[in-house]
Parts: structure tokens; sequence; C-alpha cells
């Protein structure tokens, strides 16, 4: 029965009047193009016929990168939601809407980090990819080796791939991504729950995977940098057959490295094949293949505020400072993963989709880190065991974990007409499950530990016991309408939640919640789109080990009044300004800095805004300020700050091809990054605010590419944040990072 309604539902759209179909005012439909080796009309000339183009040529036209991260020829006219970006400033992402939709539609702020911006930065982490993305405070807790942790808007976001939840916040040992995996990385901020479910007030980072291509492109390439980082990586894409009916992509990373911080490594594999079956115009399915391996420490030493924030009578803490134990520490997390994504057009009307994932992620966690609670607050020496403030008691964590996760997300998308109106119509159905097994113990160590002189005694591991198995699952019901009227557009979406947590040994929690989004835009006819947004979320909060007993859902609402200015394909200016409330959201533990507590309600206040900007075919420029206002309502410390949040931040990135001066295979570039003031969730304790400075060079010659990459070019010494547990975060030190690539 459906098998034959869908066809007859689709013939129905299809016979809707010819005017509405190719009326201008339609939602643009996506059109997924036949793999074809013939050249076409505007197509780039090959590359025997570019390597003899004149550098005037140049300077009129976008120089092309000849490695796997560039479009494919044309690619900048079809331009889809989850390919190749040419340069920095993308047209369309589907993070927003889950449809295939120009940005300058979506009526809500969305950030898009495109390869090439992440290659010209330099960037090793997710989060250092985000440094110059407004609202996104990017290395909130300093350089830490467990994971990504940026904040947005004052909160913790939720990361994606490819459209299905990857990492549970603030959970350890989850899967870290390899951002060379990446096509790009989409930020949207804000409440999404309507679309993803569990999503908090942040919003949520969607990192799209490289996927494999028609047109054949290989690379491989050595890096070398700061603290001994030694790493190898490839990729490879095109045809398996003559037709492109089978293409494939394999990428491979291979990494031995230090951290800043003493006897902490930041080693890693990763194997990532793929392959798409595309029989048809009509049909895509790709699967996705991941192995992963990250053996590292924990660089995060949580040091007192005396020796670090402000100097004591010992001075400061050296930033290299290791306060767990050689041979004891270590953090490991090795996943096996599985993705498929599918895709099929019944008609330019009707289509359906269906991404699923199955990961598999075993982790190791021990450390040693100094003991803020070993003794009483009262004693004149606190938190030091000595009156000359050197030296502290240590706790001891060890835990063992393995985890299952299966995520799916499926949904029609129809495109339709009710008289002058054009629906662009959503509906889907979601469903993640989590099961975890762990065995965990902790101790205190009491022997006196110098942070100023360590001596390394070796460690008596805690015993450990199993923790209760946890199994939560979730299942969303959703549905959403993009409506064009003329120059006017809304959204408007409705989702229904149902979430299961059971604990072994304790009551089986239910939850459920509806969640909304309505939104309005116009489009004014020289480029410019205000909107205004009002969206909800629902977050339960996944996983073990969080808070001491089971976390409450948190939830939220938001009003968004922004605007989007696109006055030329290649350049876009969006600003916003935002009112968020939020209900049981997560702090930090005062009696344990490894679980969370939640407070009564915040408000987060803010504008932001984002310049992507090509000035001149030779200059690119990225240009951001965020200011936030958040503060506790109601709860502990009502009318406080709320912690780790700068009120200012601001940032500028430009890249420059010396064409000009004869040298068009010469590219510099350079940012600043500003990051004001913040609090540690009390309004006691301030950390100041900091300006960094970074920097790029690069030479193309041919096949081959050669770049340095500096940050924090004067070797600041600065702190990221201090909290009122009574620990700070020191960020990274001057860094740089060689690279040479072989392009073939």
């Amino acid at each position: 029965m459906i098998g034959g309604a869908l066809p007859l539902l689709a013939g129905l759209i299809d016979a809707a009047p010819a005017e509405a179909q190719s009326s201008s005012q339609e939602l643009p439909a996506v059109v997924v193009e036949q793999p074809s080796s013939r050249s076409k009309a505007g197509a780039r000339p090959p590359r025997s016929q570019r390597a003899g183009q004149t550098a005037n040529r140049r300077r009129q036209t976008q120089p092309a990168q000849l490695n796997a991260n560039t479009p494919a020829a044309g690619a900048a006219a079809a331009e889809t939601a989850t390919g190749p970006v040419q340069g920095y400033v993308a047209s369309r992402s589907g993070t927003g809407t889950k449809t295939d939709t120009p940005l300058r539609e979506t009526p809500q702020s969305i950030s898009v980090v495109t390869a090439e911006r992440i290659i010209d930065q330099g960037a090793t982490t997710v989060q250092e990819a985000l440094r110059y993305v407004p609202g996104v405070f990017a290395d909130a807790y300093g350089a830490d080796s467990r994971g990504d942790y940026p904040r947005i808007r004052g909160q913790d976001p939720n990361i994606y791939l490819d459209g299905t939840r990857m990492v549970n916040t603030w959970n350890f040992n989850e899967w870290r991504p390899e951002p060379y995996t990446l096509e790009r990385i989409e930020v949207l901020r804000g409440p999404s729950s309507v679309l993803y479910g569990d999503t908090s007030t942040a919003g949520l980072l969607n990192l799209i995977s490289k996927r494999p291509r028609a047109e054949s492109a290989s690379e491989i390439g050595v890096q070398y940098g700061s603290f001994n980082r030694k790493q190898v990586q490839l990729d490879s894409t095109g045809k398996l057959t003559k037709d492109g009916e089978w293409l494939y992509r394999f990428i491979g990373v291979f990494r031995d490295s230090n951290m800043q911080t003493d006897y902490v490594k930041d080693d890693r594999i990763v194997l990532a094949p793929s392959l798409t079956w595309r029989p048809t115009n009509d049909t895509s399915w790709t699967v996705l293949g991941t192995y992963q391996k990250d053996t590292s420490g924990s660089s995060t030493a949580f040091l007192p505020h005396e020796g670090t924030l402000y100097p004591g009578p010992n001075g400061f803490i050296p930033v290299n400072r290791f306060a767990g134990e050689p041979g004891f520490d270590k953090y490991q997390t090795e996943t096996g993963a599985i993705s498929s994504l599918f895709e099929h057009s019944f008609s330019d009307g009707l289509k359906i989709r269906q991404n699923l994932r199955y990961a598999h992620v075993e982790g190791i966690y021990r450390s040693m880190w100094p003991d803020l609670n070993f003794v009483d607050p009262s004693d004149p020496n606190y938190p030091f065991l000595d009156s000359s403030r050197r030296t502290m008691a240590r706790s001891v964590w060890s835990r063992q974990t393995v985890k299952d996760s299966l995520t799916s997300d499926s949904n029609a998308e129809l495109k339709l007409h009710t008289g002058p109106v054009a629906h662009k119509v959503l509906f889907g159905i979601d469903y993640r499950q989590i099961n975890e097994r762990a065995q965990s113990g902790f101790a205190t160590d009491s022997t006196p530990f110098d942070l100023y002189a360590p001596v390394y005694s070796g460690v008596t591991a805690p015993a450990m016991s199993a923790e209760p198995d946890l199994r939560q699952t979730q299942l969303g019901l959703y549905a959403q309408d993009q409506l064009r009227l003329g120059p006017w557009l809304a959204v408007f979406g409705l989702r229904h939640d149902y979430v299961t947590s059971d604990t072994q040994g304790l009551p089986v929690e239910n939850y459920q919640a509806t969640t909304g989004r309505a939104a309005l835009m116009y489009e004014l006819p020289f480029g410019l789109t205000p909107y205004v947004t009002y969206a909800q979320s629902f977050n339960p909060i996944f996983g073990g080990g969080i808070c001491a007993t089971a976390c409450a859902p948190q939830r939220g609402e938001m009003v968004e009044l922004g605007f989007k200015y696109n006055p030329t394909p290649r350049n876009a200016i969006n600003g916003a300004i935002f009112d968020i409330t939020e209900k049981n959201r997560l702090t930090s533990d005062p009696d344990n800095p490894l679980l969370s507590i939640q407070t009564g309600k915040v408000r987060i206040r803010g504008a932001e805004l984002e310049v992507l900007t090509n000035i001149t075919p030779d200059l690119d420029l990225i240009a951001a300020y965020t200011y936030l206002d958040a503060r506790v309502e109601s709860g502990d410390n009502a009318g406080k700050h709320v912690e780790t949040v700068p009120d200012h931040q601001a940032s500028l990135w430009a890249k420059y091809r010396l064409t000009w001066f004869g040298l068009p295979g010469v590219t510099v570039g350079g940012g600043v990054r500003y990051i004001g003031q913040s609090w540690d969730g009390t309004d006691t304790l301030r950390t100041p605010d900091y300006t960094l400075f970074d920097a790029m060079v690069r030479y193309d010659n041919g096949p081959w590419r050669l770049q340095v990459n500096g940050s924090n070019l004067f070797d600041k010494r600065h702190v990221t944040t201090c909290r009122a547990l009574g620990d700070c975060f020191l960020g990274i030190g001057r860094t740089v990072l060689g690279s040479v690539t072989y392009r073939f």
C-alpha cells in the first residue's frame, strides 16, 4: 500500500499548475546530478590549461586548490547542503531546517566553517576551528586532551555528525571527531529541539563528513610542529566504475605527538573508508566507516587559583605542569562506527532521507589532580597543605567504559502549492539508544605533592567496582513547513519527544516534551532579509557519571531578532540580538569536579555580528563580535554571572594572495582574537580578558603545498576561565605547525 501511495502522491504534486511549478517564488529544488566525465559549460579548464593562465586572470577568478578538499568543476554553481565549498562563504545548509536551504532563508543564526578555512587556520581540533565564529568561546577550558568543549552563547552545545547525535555533552571517553575527515562544520546557535530533540539552548555543532566524489582527487601530507607533533594524512576519492555509479573515498590519519602539558601524549589513528552508490539521478546511498584510536592523558591539571590566575609567594605554576603520575595517567578512546546516508527522490516534489549510525566506543580514563577539598577551607593555608603554600593532596580517579549507540533519522520532504503559497513540508521520526557499561574507582592521595617542583613517586590505583548498567532511549516525531508568499518567508515546526532512562537497580524514568519553533522573514530587494524567531529546547541528560543522581531534563526558550545580508554571492553579513532562558542548567559540583549539579534558571541576553567577505579576488576577510550578559535568575547564586561566559568577544582573520606582487603562489594570513572577562559563577573571582594573535603563510607550486601556521604568536600566558570550585584552566601557549602536501 505504501509503495503504491508514494508514486501516486508524487504524481498529484507534479500535476500542479505549470505556473506554480515555475514560479520564481517557489523554494529551490534540490537536484542531484548524475556523475559525468564530460566537461560542462562554465566548468574550470583542465589543470594543464589552468597552469598557463596569466597572473591577471588569476586576479579575476578564485584560484583553485588542487586537492581533495576543492569542489569539482562547476561546484560553485551547484553547491549543496553537504558538499564542498570553495572559499569561506557557504550559500546553503541543511542544519537549520534538515532540508537543502539557502542560508539567507534560514531564520536562525548559523555559521559554516568550510574545509578551506580549517586548512588555512591550521585547526587541529574541532574547537580550534571555531575560534573565529561569533557566539562561540572555542577554547573555554584550554587545550583539553579529553574532547572538544566549546561554549556557544554561554552553554555547552551538542555535537552531531551528518545530522545525528555523535557526542554526549560532558561525557568522557566519547568519540572525538578528526577535522581532516570533515567537509564543513556548521554552528547552529539557539534552541533547535524542534528538529533534533535533545539539544541545549546553545544549539548544536553539525559536522559534515567528507564523502565520495566523482572527480578524482588525492593528496598525502605530513605535519611537524610544536610539542614534537608528527602526523601523516591522506585523502583519496574518485570513481570505482567508469559510469560513476560507484564512488569511493578513503581518509587516513596517523599521529605521534605530545601536548603542552608534560607527560601527556596526543596520538591518533583514523581509518575512514566510504562508498557511494548512485544507480540513478534520483537515488544516492553512502556508507561511511570509521576506526579511530586516541591515546592521550589528562592535559587539564585543575590547578588552584593561586599560581595560575595570580602569583602566590612562589610565583606562577608553569603552564606545562603535570599534576598526575606518569605511568598511571591515561586517557584512551577507541571507536568503531558505521554510518548509512540514503536519499531518494520520487519526483521534484517528493524526497525521502534516512540516516543511520551505529558506534561502539571503549574508553579508559585514569587521572590524578590537586584535591581542592582535602583540607578545611577555614585553614589559612587552604587549599595548600603547608605554610609555604607549595604542596597539595591529590584525587585519584579510574574509570573504564563500553558504550554502544544507535542513532537514526528518517524524513520525507514534499514541495507543493496552496494557491500562491509555496510549501516545503518535512515529516520525520528519529531515534537514539545508548547502552553503557562501566566500572570506576575514586580515592584521595594525602601525600604532599609539590606543584612548583614535583616529584613523581607513584600511586596506588583505587579499587574499581561496577557501576549500574545504563540504557537510555529517545524517540522524536517532528513536522516542519517552510512557506513562501512573495517576499515573505515563514518556518513553523512542532515536535514531540519520548525519553526513557533505565539505570540498573533504580526505577525507570520516563519523560515527554513538546517543543516548537515559529519564524518569519522578509526579503528586501537589495539582499537584506530581516527575521524574527521563537524556539524552544528540551535537553535530557544522556549518559552516566554526570549528576550524583539522575539529571532532570533541561528546558529553555529563545526569542531572536536578526538579519542576513548578501549583497553578492561571496559576501555575507549576519547579525542577531537574542534573549534566552533555561531551567535545570548544569554547573560544577562543589564536592566533585567530575560531577555536575543543576541550578534553577539562567537568562542569557546578547548580540552577535558576523562578516564574511571576499573584498577582492585575492583578499578574504572574516570578522565576528559577540556580547553576552548571562546571569542566574533563580536558585543558587541568583543575580550572579553564569560561570565561564566572556562578556565580549571579537575576532578578525584575513587571507591575502600576493598576485599583485607577482607571487601568485604565495598566500599570507593573520588573525587577532579578543576574549573578554568572565566570572567564576559566584562573582567572587574574575578571569581577566586577553588578546591573541595568529598567522599563516603558504606556498603553492603545482601539486605541492607548503604551509606554516602560528597560534598565540607572542606566547601570551593566559587563563581561559576559573571556577568557584577552586580550579583554573590555562590556555595554550605559542604553537607552530608546518605541513607539506602533495596532490595527485
